[in-house]
């Protein structure tokens, strides 16, 4: 059989072009291969470690996948879990549906290493004094060789118990940072914080008529001089937390900040607490009944002068309210009427000011 002038000559490209997807198909199949075998030595080191320190790990089954566009290794059913010791006081643990380790070729040309958590995903701690719970869903993680780990999920569910909280929120649209340095020097960042989320809800904020947005929390816990506390864990491991800020909106305009400092393990120092654009926040609270029935009448008083009578542009869009709050032993002292009663109603009330 003889070929066309034609066909031999479109068939000479296609034979280039099919060697060339040939020899794509192949150097891909071995960078997969490679890939893979690498994120199955990088998990098989983090387990050691783990196990090193006192957790127990388990999988259900493990597979690899991904080829041609990418390359992972994914975790069926994995669970973490840490017993109770004298040299760490503390129960925790952590299960998820599915751990996937990697992903496609873009994500994986970053230095970082890409981990997907599908599905729910529940974590556990408990101690002494504490319990936290915190639940996620679809959470992606990012793990650099800095030490820093960054993360970003669409909801997640926080509860927290301690001797004087006991607190639970939802949050959506979380994302965040967390630095972790188990050897640093005295004085330094030994763990960091940093979160932000789109809105925040809790059973508290129901009864006082608020809805929290744009929320931001950051914080770090300095190293210790106890050099045989090396638990991330144990407050003892740690010299000072420093809250740098923790702030959400609510209303049109109204904002929300705490900042502050406390020494540990004794949990002692202060917090400032700081509300700008006050005005439409006073309304909805004075509308409240556990909130008004606490304030002072003096400042009720001034509070409803301002907002009702002569309310002030300046007051409308700039003025601000600080207030100081100590803290003993993790707990606050003074209760609310004396926390109230230390405003200083000078900076609220602006009409008796110009007076």
């Amino acid at each position: 059989m003889k070929l066309s002038l034609n066909t031999a000559r479109y068939l000479k490209p296609g034979l280039v072009i099919a060697c060339l997807v040939t020899v794509l198909l192949c150097a891909d199949t071995l960078l997969w291969w490679r890939t893979t075998r690498m994120i199955e030595r990088e998990i098989a080191t983090c387990r050691m470690a783990l196990q090193t320190a006192g957790w127990t790990t388990t999988v259900e089954r493990t597979s690899s996948g991904g080829w041609p566009f990418g390359a992972w290794v994914t975790l069926s059913s994995p669970r973490l879990r840490h017993e109770q010791t004298v040299a760490a006081p503390f129960d925790a643990g952590w299960s998820g549906t599915t751990l996937r380790a990697g992903g496609s070729w873009l994500d994986l040309m970053r230095t970082d290493l890409p981990v997907f958590l599908s599905g729910r995903n529940a974590a556990r701690f408990l101690s002494l004094t504490a319990q936290a719970t915190v639940l996620s869903q679809d959470l992606h993680l990012r793990f650099s060789k800095d030490q820093n780990t960054t993360f970003k999920a669409p909801s997640a569910e926080l509860a927290l118990t301690t001797e004087g909280l006991d607190q639970s929120a939802s949050l959506t649209e979380v994302s965040g940072r967390l630095l972790a340095v188990p050897h640093a020097a005295y004085g330094a960042t030994r763990l960091g914080f940093e979160l932000s989320a789109r809105s925040l809800h809790s059973p508290a904020l129901p009864s006082l008529q608020l809805s929290a947005r744009d929320v931001r929390f950051i914080a770090v816990l300095t190293s210790s001089t106890r050099k045989d506390a090396t638990s991330f864990f144990s407050l003892e491991g740690y010299d000072r937390l420093l809250l740098q800020t923790a702030t959400f909106s609510f209303g049109d305009a109204n904002r929300l900040s705490f900042s502050g400092a406390l020494d540990l393990p004794a949990a002692t120092g202060h917090l400032t607490l700081t509300l700008l654009n006050w005005h439409e926040a006073a309304e909805q609270l004075l509308k409240t009944s556990p909130v008004r029935t606490a304030l002072p009448p003096d400042l009720q008083i001034i509070l409803e002068r301002t907002l009702h009578e002569q309310s002030p542009v300046i007051v409308r869009n700039n003025q601000s309210v600080s207030l100081d709050i100590p803290v003993v032993n993790g707990h606050f002292p003074m209760p609310l009427e004396t926390l109230l009663q230390n405003i200083p109603t000078q900076k609220i009330d602006v009409s008796h000011s110009r007076e």
